[in-house]
């Protein structure tokens, strides 16, 4: 289990679905990757699809699951909110960190340069390897080797060289892009690709993946 210290008013970790989970916690019933975020408890009834989960509500857990993608834990100590996020690639180029800080704005009051956020285990950019296709998506009208996100890597056993996405990195900055101070912005060193053993991996486990995956939780208490 991976506990992050982002605050001593709040309860945040990482820790395997397999592992010691006597605990409860609110979870999307489906995730979707979507952009959809939804307030609980007001609209816990409406959680299916869903990728990110906001509350007030102190003593209330709440949580994604992810096997490589970008779990995002957020916390606005001012008033006293806190998000989970679930960013795939998908919901990432959807870009669904700004829908979550915005509703928190609308929801909460929150002032983005208030939030502390931590990005969790997840698949790295070396591990990372895509398409031009997804390369295009991210990058707009930016020239491919200009994009501070993608770079031509070579694969460690053939040497074919090949786009690599660099997921939270981008997720980063679409923190600061909201207004989150960089230096509140913990980026957790975990690549669940390298570290399979200790971290689910959807890509590297393949068929053997089944419904393993990462719980990310976070409680006000």
């Amino acid at each position: 289990m991976l506990v992050y210290k982002i605050s001593p008013d709040i309860e945040a970790f990482s820790t395997n679905i397999s592992d010691s989970t006597d605990f409860e916690v609110v979870l999307p019933l489906h995730q979707a990757h979507t952009a959809l975020v939804r307030r609980i408890p007001e609209e816990i009834d409406d959680i299916t699809g869903v990728d990110a989960l906001i509350t007030d509500r102190k003593g209330l857990r709440i949580g994604v699951k992810t096997a490589d993608c970008v779990p995002v834990l957020v916390y606005d100590p001012v008033h006293s909110a806190i998000a989970a996020i679930h960013s795939g690639w998908k919901g990432t180029a959807q870009n669904i960190i700004k829908a979550t800080i915005s509703r928190m704005v609308k929801e909460f009051g929150t002032v983005p340069c208030d939030v502390r956020a931590v990005i969790g285990p997840c698949i790295h950019e070396e591990a990372f390897e895509v398409g031009d296709e997804l390369v295009d998506i991210f990058r707009g009208g930016t020239r491919a080797e200009d994009y501070p996100f993608a770079h031509r890597l070579p694969h460690p056993e053939n040497g074919i060289v090949k786009w690599h996405i660099d997921l939270p990195g981008i997720c980063r900055q679409q923190l600061m892009d909201c207004g989150v101070i960089d230096t509140s912005i913990e980026t957790r060193p975990e690549c669940t690709w390298t570290m399979h053993d200790s971290f689910y991996s959807a890509r590297r486990l393949g068929r053997d993946f089944g419904s393993q995956r990462i719980l990310n939780c976070i409680k006000l208490l």
